[in-house]
C-alpha cells in the first residue's frame, strides 16, 4: 500500500477525469482543483477554477493570479492557539495542451509560479499535472495514464500523416 502525505493526489487518473468532465478544457486552459487535504481517507473536488487561457503570463504574473485562486478556493490559514494550523486541502494544478505527454516548459513555469507565490492559504500546492490528447502525467508525481486524454485521441500515432489507400491495398487476394 502507498503512504500518502497530506499534499499528494490519491488518484490522480480518477481526479483529472473529474476535472475534465467538469471544465471541459481546450489546449492553453491552466485549470486549479481543490482537494480534500490527502491525509484524508477520502479524497474528493472541492472545487475546480479555469486559472488562465492562452499563452503564459508574466512569470510575477502567475505567482499573483495562483496567490488569488489559492486565496479564494481554501481561504486563510486558521492561526488557533499560537500556532499556524495544517492545511486542509491541496491545490492540484493541470496544464492543458497538444504534444507529448511529458513535462515540459509550460508544466514547470506553472510548477515554480506555485513556488513563489507565497499564497498562505490552508491549501498545499500540490503537483502539476498534464494533460493532453494521449494522457496525462505529473511533473513530480511519476504516475501517468493513456486515459484520461484530452479531446479526442489521435487517430495515428507516427509523425508523418497516413497515406490515403490505393486500389492496390484496397485488392483483397485469396490463394
Amino acid at each position: 500500500m502507498r503512504h500518502h502525505d497530506p499534499w499528494d493526489v490519491r488518484d490522480p487518473g480518477a481526479t483529472i477525469t473529474e476535472v475534465l468532465r467538469r471544465q471541459r478544457p481546450k489546449p492553453g486552459d491552466v485549470l486549479v482543483a481543490l482537494l480534500s487535504s490527502g491525509a484524508s481517507p477520502d479524497q474528493s473536488i472541492v472545487d475546480v477554477v479555469r486559472v488562465h487561457r492562452g499563452d503564459r503570463p508574466d512569470r510575477h504574473d502567475a505567482s499573483d493570479l495562483l496567490r488569488g485562486h489559492a486565496q479564494a478556493l481554501a481561504g486563510d490559514r486558521p492561526w488557533v492557539d499560537g500556532r499556524w494550523m495544517p492545511p486542509q486541502h491541496v491545490l492540484m494544478t493541470l496544464v492543458c495542451r497538444s504534444g507529448r505527454v511529458v513535462p515540459g516548459r509550460d508544466e514547470f513555469f506553472w510548477l515554480m509560479a506555485w513556488r513563489y507565490s507565497n499564497h498562505g492559504s490552508s491549501a498545499y500546492d500540490g503537483d502539476v499535472y498534464l494533460a493532453t490528447e494521449h494522457g496525462w502525467t505529473g511533473c513530480i508525481d511519476e504516475r501517468a495514464g493513456f486515459s484520461p486524454a484530452l479531446g479526442r485521441k489521435p487517430r495515428h500515432l507516427s509523425a508523418l500523416a497516413p497515406e490515403p489507400p490505393t486500389a492496390m491495398t484496397l485488392v483483397h487476394r485469396h490463394p
